[in-house]
């Protein structure tokens, strides 16, 4: 039997995402699990490392070679440039695998007061579209895993490298490793671009418990444009039966907080949601639970309607 994919949230979430029918993809920046995604940061090295040597690119990350002020190495420039990437804006929605962990009722469920909704894989994968720049991604802990996604993007980078080498009719050498060394920031904006998409879906290997799968969407807004913003952040996207809807903003703990709603409503009469579970120090009952999924047009018969079974003492 396929396992659900659980939303953990609290009461007031919950209403909204019924009574919407929409899941709220946040800024991931201004979330708790920003400093998870400079995870990535703290590998880069050790995986560019390996993965240039199995390209047969012999170069020293931190000979001495100034690029700026402040950055005086490759690595340093890599990661520079990296870190900017990483701080630019993306969207997220997280689900676990385990509809009843306590860990996650903690950390997302309103300290057990909320519920977890179980929502059909197979509807909800179907979210997946390259084209619209929305993605969703199992979760990626191990590191030796992780090292080996960075080395297909190496891979992918050294030959786009080969081909500038080969197309570069000024170029002063036929030698390619030296190619390589000079033309490194050409490298790096490459490897960055795909890095930018996998370190959405990489965590510290401490966070496996959680078991998570995670929807990003990751406009291309450009920044010298504020026309070209305007259009990227106004535009509606339709695909698979989702709606994407236009980036908007709100205000929370003395930040503007950017998110995308992404609305199942054409997926409701399909049982996307087909389990919720109330938290283990929630005071709500089953009757609430159905009368509001009724209200809203779900087919309420045909949802499991449970309890958590955790054993819960609030801190």
């Amino acid at each position: 039997m396929t396992r659900k994919l659980y939303h953990y949230c609290s009461l007031e979430t919950f209403i909204s995402i019924i009574s919407n029918k929409c899941i709220r993809l946040s800024d991931l920046s201004k979330s708790n699990d920003y400093m998870e995604r400079k995870w990535i940061i703290s590998i880069i090295e050790e995986a560019l490392d390996k993965s240039l040597k199995d390209e047969g690119i012999i170069i020293d990350l931190r000979e001495n070679y100034w690029y700026e002020d402040g950055i005086n190495n490759h690595i340093e420039y890599l990661l520079s440039m990296l870190k900017d990437r990483v701080m630019e804006s993306s969207y997220i929605a997280c689900f676990s695998r385990k509809g009843d962990l306590l860990s996650q009722w903690r950390a997302y469920g309103d300290d057990g007061k909320g519920v977890s909704i179980g929502f059909d894989p197979k509807l909800l994968r179907k979210v997946n579209s390259n084209k619209n720049d929305i993605y969703i991604e199992d979760i990626l802990y191990d590191k030796d895993e992780q090292i080996e996604d960075i080395r297909l993007a190496v891979n992918g980078a050294v030959t786009y490298m080969k081909n500038l080498f080969h197309d570069d009719a000024v170029r002063v050498s036929d030698d390619f490793n030296k190619y390589f060394i000079e033309e490194f920031d050409a490298f790096c904006e490459v490897i960055c671009d795909e890095l930018e998409i996998s370190s959405c879906y990489m965590k510290n290997p401490a966070f496996k418990e959680e078991d998570e799968v995670r929807i990003f969407y990751v406009p291309l807004i450009s920044e010298d444009n504020h026309l070209a913003i305007q259009e990227e952040l106004s535009k509606t996207r339709r695909f698979n039966n989702y709606v994407l809807k236009p980036i908007d903003f709100h205000a929370r703990n003395d930040q503007i907080i950017g998110y995308a709603d992404l609305s199942f409503e054409k997926l409701v009469q399909k049982n996307i949601i087909s389990e919720v579970i109330i938290g283990p120090s929630s005071r709500v009952n089953k009757n609430d639970i159905c009368y509001l999924l009724s209200k809203f047009g779900y087919n309420s018969d045909d949802i499991l309607i449970n309890e958590s079974q955790a054993s819960y003492r609030l801190r």
